[in-house]
């Protein structure tokens, strides 16, 4: 792992070489929320139907290694039990097989508004988001990390096809 810093900007790149998460970004200078609380245990659980998607564990970690197992919660992010958030989960697009980031996020270009997401925090409480829109964006633009204010919102990042070199957010706003 490789953290490159910029002014109060850090990236972490995570698995240089077969990176297909892309660049985590972990600090656009905003203020995240504080007041995390919330379970102990900071396990997510994603849910998307229309994708398959089934209980896909989320960690609240940037380590190469839970990505390789998973997705990550980035944990200088909010969460779904924290109003005005954005919980940013990362996922790789190809990820390693025999693993469970296997193609975990390889179909989330097909997300389209409206299209629900779950999440389940470690005591089984359920967030019911609905897709509102997808993105493009360098490895540079951090901001989508951002809250947005007077929302709750759930970013799911991975990389972009054929090279991998952008990165797509889809976004969905908090419904209950």
């Amino acid at each position: 792992m490789v953290v490159a810093a910029l002014g109060c900007i850090a990236l972490i790149f995570v698995g240089m070489s077969n990176n297909t998460a892309g660049n985590i970004p972990t600090e656009s200078g905003s203020t995240f929320p504080t007041n995390v609380q919330g379970p102990a245990d900071k396990t997510l659980y994603l849910t998307i139907p229309k994708l398959g998607l089934q209980n896909i564990p989320i960690y609240n970690s940037l380590s190469e290694e839970k990505l390789s197992e998973s997705a990550v919660h980035v944990p200088e992010t909010g969460f779904p039990w924290q109003p005005g958030s954005n919980t940013y989960i990362a996922g790789h697009r190809l990820g390693f097989v025999g693993t469970g980031s296997f193609l975990v996020f390889l179909k989330l270009n097909e997300l389209q508004s409206g299209d629900q997401i779950l999440l389940k925090d470690s005591t089984g409480k359920q967030y019911l988001y609905r897709v509102t829109g997808a993105k493009v964006v360098t490895p540079q633009d951090v901001e989508v990390i951002n809250p947005v204010a007077g929302k709750s919102i759930v970013s799911l990042q991975t990389c972009t096809f054929p090279d991998f070199s952008n990165r797509l957010i889809v976004q969905g706003e908090l419904v209950s």
